[in-house]
């Protein structure tokens, strides 16, 4: 008998409770703590490592740091054992740091990886084939974050073994053109039951998931494990967000009206160039954008790369 999603989910990850519950790996946003206290709770605890992980890197030093301190916390004294979190990763700039990213991760253990952004599809090409072969020993598993059908065949060609599908209701980072959780979850379900009977790949839904109405709803359309960001875990004590940005969220309601997609929240951070081209944003729109929207084209990014604002992706 065929094994559903959810029960090759919980193969994957035996410490975990159904439905799978994860927390986004946010980068700057999740942490060891945060990791450690939603494995504690039955979900998948994923750290955001961040996207620079060449040899001088301080995101490549802070996340060893939080992977051991995770171990601390969860009281794993063999280093050989599995680590029963994951860690995800922006991929745009892979190959300047594939190895020793690769290298991390054998060290550390993880039971999953999570990739998002690549600039062209060899990245995730290469990098799924050398962790999966790393990680061979202890059952890694690789998730790639998808927004539309064709990259979720691209991720099932290239060897994910999980696909977290998100829909553009999501908070923060995303892809920029693709559609609403309810119609790309089952877009995505139909097309890997239909090209891929013979792989059980789980889908995560992601994006705009506040509740159990929420989560009730993505598992019907297909999903067989759930991922949840803003409301749910930035506001959390274990998170290092600031007090600022969690009030902000928690006053904020109403999301069609108070937030936007666009990818004019990296052009005001002075950071438009990091981001490829094919992703966008949602962020809470505030002062910083109608000051933004007022000035003139040739007073917007000296005026802000002098004070950069705080965005509230949401």
């Amino acid at each position: 008998m065929t094994s559903t999603g959810a029960e090759t989910l919980q193969r994957f990850f035996p410490a975990t409770s159904r439905p799978l519950i994860c927390n986004a790996p946010m980068a700057g946003a999740t942490n060891a703590r945060m990791a450690v206290a939603v494995a504690k709770a039955g979900g998948l605890g994923l750290i955001g490592g961040g996207a620079d992980f060449t040899a001088s890197s301080p995101e490549l030093a802070n996340l060893r740091q939080q992977l051991t301190y995770a171990r601390q916390l969860l009281g794993i004294v063999d280093s050989n054992a599995p680590l029963p979190i994951g860690v995800g990763c922006l991929t745009m700039k892979s190959d300047t740091w594939k190895d020793n990213f690769v290298q991390l991760v054998n060290e550390h253990r993880p039971v999953a990886v999570w990739l998002f952004a690549c600039t062209h599809r060899s990245q995730h090409t290469e990098l799924i084939q050398a962790l999966q072969k790393t990680g061979s020993d202890w059952g890694l598993k690789v998730i790639v974050q998808i927004g539309m059908v064709e990259s979720a065949k691209e991720a099932i060609d290239d060897g994910a073994d999980i696909l977290s599908v998100q829909g553009s209701d999501a908070g923060g980072h995303q892809f920029k053109q693709g559609a609403s959780l309810m119609t790309l979850l089952p877009d995505v379900a139909d097309m890997v039951r239909r090209e891929y009977p013979a792989k059980n790949i789980p889908l995560l839904a992601a994006g705009g998931i506040m509740d159990g109405r929420g989560a009730a709803a993505a598992l019907m359309l297909g999903a067989s494990g759930i991922v949840m960001g803003t409301r749910e875990f930035l506001c959390t004590t274990e998170c290092p967000a600031s007090d600022q940005v969690k009030a902000t969220l928690i006053a904020t309601h109403d999301g069609a009206s108070s937030t936007l997609k666009s990818r004019v929240h990296d052009e005001i951070q002075g950071r438009a160039e990091f981001w490829p081209s094919q992703y966008s944003g949602r962020a809470i729109v505030s002062d910083v954008h109608r000051k933004w929207d007022a000035e003139s084209d040739k007073h917007k990014g000296p005026d802000m790369v002098r004070a950069p604002p705080a965005i509230v992706w949401a």
